[in-house]
Parts: structure tokens; sequence; C-alpha cells
């Protein structure tokens, strides 16, 4: 069974610390995916805390989240707080 997070939970994750994302309802703790980002760990951390969806799906194709993000995945985003 997956985990509920809120996105006020997400928020508090926004730094290289902890840096966790929502992407369509789920939520990624990718901190130590900062440093392998093929797009820089800049742009993983400006996104951070927040329900990225609308800007992931503008640059990734869909198997980033079948292939890659599994393994990142800490649980869904509670019900009420996606933007999807």
């Amino acid at each position: 069974m997956s985990k509920s997070i809120t996105l006020d939970e997400v928020k508090q994750h926004n730094s290289a610390d902890s840096a966790w994302v929502a992407i369509k309802g789920n939520v990624y703790d990718v901190t130590e995916f900062l440093d392998d980002h093929p797009g820089g760990r800049k742009i993983l951390l400006k996104n951070s805390g927040t329900d990225a969806t609308s800007k992931f799906v503008n640059y990734h194709p869909d198997y980033v989240l079948k292939e890659v993000a599994p393994k990142f995945k800490i649980g869904t985003l509670a019900d009420g707080d996606s933007k999807l």
C-alpha cells in the first residue's frame, strides 16, 4: 500500500538535503537523483517541494515515469491535493 502524502508535506522538502516532487499524483524523493538528472540538479531543486506535473510532462517522455521514476516513488499525493 502506498503512503498518502499531502502537498503541504511535499512543500517542506525543497532543498538539496531533502528534495521531493509530486508528478501525476505520485510523490518522489529525488534527493539521491539530483546529481544524476540529465538536466542538472538546479532544475530539480527549483521544482522540489511542488506539484511539478505540468512542467514535467512538457520536458519528459512517458517512459521516464515508467522506467526511471519508480525507484524514487515514496507515496501518492493525498486526495484533493493533485493538480490533475
